[in-house]
């Protein structure tokens, strides 16, 4: 792991002790990569640090897009989860953004439609809806993040997803899938056999 961040920094002496001191401060190469900026900056021994860190979690993330973009999203399970795990999982407040597909489950995009607090996102349907047929969308994926570890649903994100999927077949649209991340966990409503 430390050999991992110590070829993202700038060749130095003191390489391997930045390396460590990220991994001290955050406990995994995940934790470095998803770190504030503010967080890095704390870190003694951050000047090249927060830059290199910053992009190697921008390549990172535009790896995994290009992986899941480049066919069905729905038949690349794995590479799906990696994906919102990487750009949901240590996000300390919550989000709600939905994957837009076309008609052969396609990845037209991936858009944050809503920031919350640490414990709640609202979400308009209304807004979710105005997307899709924008877009020109045929099925959604809706994702939203659980700050911290555990990613089972509440009532309330159950009753909102059947609200949404109600509202989507009214339209001609599919809800695929409701994920919920967590830090290091997924809920798939459709493999939960809630959707």
């Amino acid at each position: 792991m430390v050999a991992i961040l110590s070829l993202a920094l700038p060749a130095s002496a003191d390489r391997p002790g930045i390396a460590g001191r990220l991994l001290a401060r955050f406990g995994t190469v995940g934790g470095v990569l998803s770190a504030d900026a503010d967080d890095l900056a704390a870190v003694e021994g951050r000047a090249p640090v927060g830059v290199a860190v910053l992009l190697l979690r921008e390549a990172a993330m535009r790896l995994m897009r290009a992986r899941i973009r480049q066919g069905n999203v729905l038949s690349c399970h794995a590479d799906l989860m990696a994906y919102l795990q990487a750009a949901l999982a240590r996000d300390d407040v919550e989000q709600f953004r939905v994957l837009f597909l076309d008609h052969q489950a396609r990845l037209i995009a991936d858009e944050v439609l809503a920031r919350g607090t640490v414990d709640h996102t609202p979400v308009y349907p209304r807004e979710v809806m105005r997307r899709a047929i924008r877009l020109k969308a045929r099925e959604l994926i809706l994702v939203h993040n659980h700050p911290g570890w555990n990613p089972m649903p509440s009532r309330e994100d159950v009753a909102m997803t059947r609200r949404l999927e109600q509202i989507a077949t009214v339209l001609g649209l599919s809800i695929r899938d409701h994920i919920i991340v967590g830090n290091g966990a997924s809920t798939s409503f459709r493999q939960s056999g809630l959707l």
